[in-house]
C-alpha cells in the first residue's frame, strides 16, 4: 500500500507540472499609476500599459469611470496566466489627515468573467473603520458609483478610504470544466466502446474544479471609480499558470483530486 501511494504521489507530481502553463507559474505586475483630475473624465496615467485603460463620465455626468481592458493587459504582461487577484493601493503622495484620507475607492466591478466567479474583497492599511470589515460590507461599498467626494469617511457607506498607502485587494476563484476520465474512444475495450468488451470503462460525465483565479477571456473587463479627484493610486495585478483541465482528470484518477473510492456492487 506504501508503495502504491508512493506511486502516486510520484505520478501526481509529474501530472502536476504539465499541467502549468506559461514560462513562470506566478508574478504580478504593476498596470500602472492612476489619478481623477477635475475635468471629467480626464485622468492622468503613468506606467506602460496606457493602451489598455480608457475613461467616461458615468450616467449621472458626475463621475469619472475608468475601463481597464483585463483581457489586453494580460495578454501582454502574463499571455495565458489566469487572473489571481486585483490590489488597488494608495501611493502614500496623497495629502492625509483626519479630513482627507488619501485615495477612496467609490466603485469596483469586473465585467465578462465566467459566471461562477466569486470575489473577496480585503482592506489593509491605517483606516481603522475598514480594518475588520469583512468581504461583504467592502463589496458593498463598492458596488455602485455614489460618492461625489471621499475626504470624510466618518458615517460614509459609499467608499472605501485607503489611507496613507493602505490597500483593497480583491482575490478571485472560479470553476474549471474537468473533461471524462474516460471516452470509450479508440482504445478502449470497456462496455460501450466500439471494440467490445475489456476492462475499462468508456464515457462518463466530467465535472469541475474550484481554482483561485479566473480564466481570462476576450471581453473582460475592470471598472473603477475613486471618489473626487486628485488622489493618486495604484493598479497591480497577480496571476499565476492555469491547471490544465485534462491534466486535473488525471490528478483525480490518482487520487488527488476528488479522492472519492466506490464501494463495490
Amino acid at each position: 500500500m506504501n508503495n502504491q501511494r508512493a506511486l502516486r504521489f510520484a505520478c501526481s507530481s509529474a501530472l502536476l507540472s504539465v499541467a502549468l502553463t506559461g514560462a513562470a507559474n506566478a508574478g504580478v505586475v504593476n498596470l500602472g499609476r492612476v489619478q481623477h483630475l477635475p475635468a471629467r473624465p480626464t485622468i492622468s496615467y503613468t506606467g506602460t500599459y496606457g493602451k489598455c485603460f480608457n475613461s467616461a463620465v458615468d450616467s449621472s455626468g458626475m463621475r469619472t469611470i475608468i475601463e481597464v481592458d483585463i483581457f489586453a493587459a494580460m495578454q501582454s504582461a502574463a499571455p495565458g496566466m489566469m487572473l489571481k487577484s486585483i490590489t488597488i493601493q494608495d501611493t502614500g503622495t496623497n495629502v492625509y489627515g483626519a479630513s482627507s484620507p488619501g485615495a477612496d475607492m467609490d466603485f469596483f466591478s469586473v465585467q465578462g468573467a465566467d459566471a461562477s466567479a466569486q470575489m473577496a474583497f480585503s482592506y489593509n492599511g491605517p483606516v481603522g473603520q475598514h480594518m475588520n470589515e469583512s468581504s461583504a460590507a467592502l463589496a458593498s461599498r463598492l458596488a455602485a458609483a455614489d460618492a461625489i467626494v471621499g475626504d470624510s469617511n466618518t458615517g460614509m457607506s459609499h467608499f472605501v478610504s485607503l489611507g496613507l498607502s493602505g490597500a483593497m485587494r480583491v482575490d478571485f476563484s472560479s470553476m474549471i470544466g474537468i473533461p471524462p476520465s474516460g471516452s470509450g474512444g479508440e482504445g478502449s475495450s470497456g462496455p460501450g466502446s466500439s471494440n467490445g468488451g475489456g476492462d475499462s470503462g468508456g464515457g462518463g460525465e466530467g465535472s469541475t474544479q474550484l481554482i483561485q483565479g479566473l480564466l481570462v477571456t476576450e471581453g473582460m473587463r475592470l471598472s473603477l471609480s475613486e471618489a473626487g479627484a486628485g488622489e493618486r493610486f495604484d493598479i497591480t495585478f497577480e496571476f499565476a499558470a492555469v491547471p490544465a483541465p485534462g491534466a486535473l482528470a488525471l490528478l483525480g484518477l490518482s487520487g488527488l483530486v476528488g479522492c472519492t473510492r466506490r464501494r463495490p456492487r
